[in-house]
């Protein structure tokens, strides 16, 4: 008996063996460097290969995942501190904002805020874009990753809702969580970075609009 590899049935099957498989790798390499030196390299490495599977390449899982762990170990963890710190400051502003009344309290809340839609907006493709261009400097990738967000908002926002919906689906069903939470988040960022690269793409191509095409060009660092 043969099984039709082009199935639908057969490539849910696959995708999520290949999630579950990438979830217990990036587990396994968080606690390889000691859960807080090896937390954002795993992540960082969740994304390229789930951005080399969206692609359709094959390579070694493993070897992959090592590969991509120590080249970008460093930068991951830079990125990692740069969040911690932002978490930091902004939970201080927060917390010390009750303190104030008046204009002042609605001035520092509103930046406040801002900070933390626009930190948001940033974790939802910077991660994205260390995958499909990994030489490029992580200050430009930050960069890049709020002119995503400015280019394509509508997208931008229902890639947060598809998170957010998954996160819920991972709190309700613990199990699955277990199993496809860090490689099933990656996936869905991934997926919706690849697609706004695309759009990005088409246009590139219409001469009229000469914005976009400067924005593809500092986009790959031309």
């Amino acid at each position: 008996m043969q099984f039709d590899t082009s199935s639908g049935l057969f490539r849910i099957c696959e995708w999520l063996y290949r999630l579950a498989l990438l979830n217990m790798l990036a587990i396994g390499f968080t606690l390889l460097g000691g859960i807080v030196l090896g937390f954002f390299p795993a992540i960082t490495a969740m994304f390229a290969l789930n951005n080399k599977w969206i692609k359709s390449e094959e390579f070694s899982v493993l070897k992959e995942f090592w590969k991509v762990y120590k080249k970008q170990f460093i930068r991951s963890n830079v990125l990692g501190g740069l969040i911690l710190v932002t978490a930091i400051a902004l939970y201080i502003d927060f917390a010390l904002v009750q303190n104030f009344n008046g204009i002042l309290y609605y001035l520092i809340l509103s930046s406040s805020a801002t900070v933390l839609v626009l930190s948001f907006i940033v974790l939802l493709y910077v991660f994205s874009l260390m995958a499909e261009f990994p030489d490029i400097g992580l200050i430009n990738q930050i960069k890049r990753a709020i002119q995503l967000s400015t280019l394509f908002p509508l997208q931008t926002i229902w890639m947060g809702l598809s998170l957010v919906s998954f996160l819920f689906i991972c709190w309700v069903i613990p199990g699955f969580a277990f199993l496809f939470l860090g490689s099933g988040l990656t996936f869905i960022a991934m997926y919706f970075s690849n697609f706004a690269l695309k759009r990005l793409d088409k246009y590139e191509n219409l001469p009229s609009d000469g914005r976009i095409i400067k924005e593809r060009g500092v986009l790959h660092g031309e």
